[in-house]
């Protein structure tokens, strides 16, 4: 079954219940607050693939207020979604998929206050990547500690993936 990614992408709340369980009542257990995504930011994204294959891109917010819930702000290369009640952002480059290459999507979650965001990289073709990005959420979703995270992305030939926000 074909997923597109924005209908994918809104429904990031639903695909992740393991956030809400843990966090009682639909508030994450964090305690850091989520970074303010606003326009204007760069955001870098340095991935690595399952099969070891660097990226480094940089993602800059438009000008434009975000749209929907959760909060999706467009950008130069894709788009980012943060989900501050669940402690979630998304960043997707879709530049060069879009152009036939392969696009980039790094989910994290947790402590989204942090320097460093740490997350679960899916990466192909437009066609493939909603698929992908399915698994990454799902791992995200359920994968209570780095280990584990690190465990199910290896099963499911997924990558890891940075965010760090400009100055």
């Amino acid at each position: 079954m074909r997923v597109r990614v924005l209908p994918l992408l809104l429904s990031l709340p639903l695909l992740c219940p393991g956030a809400q369980a843990r966090g009682g009542g639909g508030a994450p257990p964090f305690a850091a607050p989520p970074p303010v995504v606003r326009p204007g930011q760069v955001w870098t994204l340095d991935a690595t693939t399952a099969q070891g294959e660097r990226f480094q891109t940089a993602l800059q917010v438009g000008r434009a207020a975000p749209t929907g819930t959760p909060a999706t702000y467009r950008a130069d290369r894709g788009v980012l979604i943060l989900d501050a009640p669940r402690g979630s952002l998304v960043a997707l480059d879709l530049q060069d998929a879009r152009a036939g290459g392969l696009g980039l999507a790094c989910v994290v979650t947790g402590s989204l206050g942090a320097p460093v965001l740490e997350g679960v990289l899916a990466v192909g073709p437009l066609g493939e990547l909603p698929a992908r990005l399915e698994q990454a959420l799902a791992v995200v979703g359920v994968a209570r500690t780095p280990a584990e995270r690190a465990e199910a992305s290896r099963e499911l030939g997924l990558g890891t993936c940075r965010l760090t926000l400009g100055r």
